[in-house]
């Protein structure tokens, strides 16, 4: 995930797509026996990283031990995240479209025909926000964020 976020910090930094705004992430996950919530935090990270403003409410669907989480996290701004790790039989890839008020930027690994010259993310089990997600999966409501 490393250089996923070096690239698109690099993006942001250079004001190529101006401030962020919207980030749409999905995250193909290979490992059968992985928790689903440990990537999930993992991509809330990047996007709180990204995002101009603090995270204030999130919301969480799926089972982190089956095949699919969705969350979406509101920030203070008005900026939103729609993220989702789903467990595949292929290959770990990442699929991100992050909008900013000047433009876009995609990102795809592996990507399309040139598959062999991607890498693939490194799930590294950091992150941010697990407890809120966790507590958002449970109850299936939006969950505020403290602090």
């Amino acid at each position: 995930m490393e250089l996923v976020k070096k690239s698109i910090d690099s993006v942001i930094e250079n004001d190529r797509i101006g401030s962020p705004v919207f980030l749409r992430c999905v995250l193909h996950i290979v490992n059968e026996t992985m928790n689903l919530l440990h990537p999930a935090a993992e991509i809330v990270s990047l996007s709180n990283g990204w995002m101009p403003s603090k995270p204030k409410c999130v919301y969480a669907q799926g089972d982190a031990d089956a095949t699919q989480i969705t969350v979406m996290v509101q920030y203070d701004g008005g900026q939103m995240s729609m993220l989702s790790v789903n467990r595949v039989d292929s290959e770990t890839a990442i699929d991100l479209m992050l909008v900013g008020n000047k433009g876009v930027i995609y990102h795809e690994t592996p990507i399309g025909r040139h598959y062999k010259s991607g890498t693939p993310p490194e799930i590294t089990l950091t992150g941010e926000l697990t407890d809120v997600i966790t507590q958002a999966l449970a109850t299936g409501q939006p969950i505020s964020v403290e602090g």
